[in-house]
């Protein structure tokens, strides 16, 4: 008998919307091994839910057929039908969603995450949601917290797994900033492209998000604790790709400075090239023993460096290890973007369908 798998979308965002179109062919592919239905679909004030599924045109229609309703008034709704096989996709940057998985592994619930929130918690905190996960024998995905739908935590995992020792992890892990840093002369605005890359959705509505440096040095986070280091956030340094001072603030504030900041970037560009480098906002953690020393700022690398051979919003990941000192292993590709971080979503959410059905045929 075919098993039957709930999803549960939290965040109708960039990420979200695409996922959504992208369901429907999805679901068809599933339909020889799984019944795979959208049960409920939710955004921080709204939720639709329906156990009989949600179809792709219900979904268009959102704002119309969905009842006001927050995370707590869902998690009953769903909780009192007593479903199995209950999968929550969580596409939010939401700590309030993020503060909830324990609630979800409790519920048995499984879970695959954009949201880099609960996977970059105390060290305390992140132990004691795998525990409560593992108990309770709930999946959790991550591959779209970092890297999009690179094979970066696949390959890392696996190569610990097989008995290799990890030494250190670099490269470029904002897709963003990769793409504001390719796209940047030297010659033109740097805040102008900040804008023009805000209003194609390239960074976040609000772009010192990105220039913040706090998402990388959370990716950094992820795939220092899936190397097998106990870190947490304040044990990685943060060199903003701007200073501080013209990050502060409201967003307007930010705006004004225009001439400051493009006379910042012009002078940093001008420095590097001068020596024959490119500007790369990076992050490295070395593992010295059981210590992990991490540290994400903005670079001028060599020319020839991996790390600056990029293409705009680019990702790339040079994994230093037992198996690979004098080659590092390096991946690289696109690391942004809503199809890409959905295609990573739909891995890990195969990997849970695939495994469920697997077991269940041998029932």
């Amino acid at each position: 008998m075919k098993p039957i798998i709930n999803l549960v979308l939290l965040g109708r965002g960039n990420v979200g919307a695409t996922w959504l179109n992208l369901f429907p062919e999805q679901q068809a592919r599933y339909a020889a091994f799984a019944d795979v239905q959208l049960i409920a679909v939710a955004n921080s004030a709204r939720f639709m839910f329906d156990t009989s599924g949600i179809r792709l045109a219900q979904a268009s229609e959102f704002n119309q057929l969905s009842n006001a309703g927050n995370l707590a008034q869902l998690i009953q709704k769903i909780s009192e039908q007593k479903l199995t096989n209950v999968v929550v996709l969580d596409l939010t940057a939401s700590q309030q969603v993020a503060d909830s998985y324990t609630e979800f592994a409790e519920l048995g619930w499984n879970i695959v995450s954009a949201n880099k929130r609960p996977v970059t918690a105390s060290v305390e905190r992140y132990k004691l949601l795998v525990q409560k996960l593992r108990s309770n024998h709930c999946y959790w995905g991550i591959n779209a917290t970092v890297g999009a739908a690179l094979p970066i935590q696949t390959s890392l995992q696996e190569l610990v797994y097989a008995g290799d020792k990890v030494m250190s992890v670099a490269g470029v892990f904002s897709g963003s900033l990769s793409y504001l840093l390719t796209k940047y002369d030297g010659k033109e605005s740097f805040t102008d492209l900040i804008k023009q890359a805000c209003d194609a959705g390239i960074t976040e509505p609000d772009p010192r998000d990105d220039l913040s440096g706090t998402d990388v040095q959370r990716k950094l986070l992820i795939l220092s604790r899936i190397a097998g280091y106990i870190i947490n956030l304040d044990d990685i340094s943060v060199q903003p790709l701007l200073p501080d001072s013209l990050l502060e603030g409201t967003l307007a504030d930010f705006w004004n400075r225009k001439e400051a900041i493009d006379e910042f970037m012009a002078e940093a560009f001008n420095k590097a090239k001068s020596q024959n480098a490119r500007l790369v906002y990076c992050a490295k953690t070395r593992f010295v023993g059981k210590v992990a020393e991490g540290r994400v700022s903005l670079e001028s690398l060599a020319e020839t460096n991996a790390m600056s051979q990029l293409t705009p919003s680019d990702n790339v990941f040079e994994l230093v290890t037992d198996y690979y000192q004098s080659n590092p292993l390096i991946i690289r590709g696109p690391g942004a973007g809503a199809e890409v971080t959905a295609a990573a979503v739909n891995i890990d959410l195969n990997k849970f369908i695939t495994q469920l059905s697997a077991s269940a045929e041998r029932l």
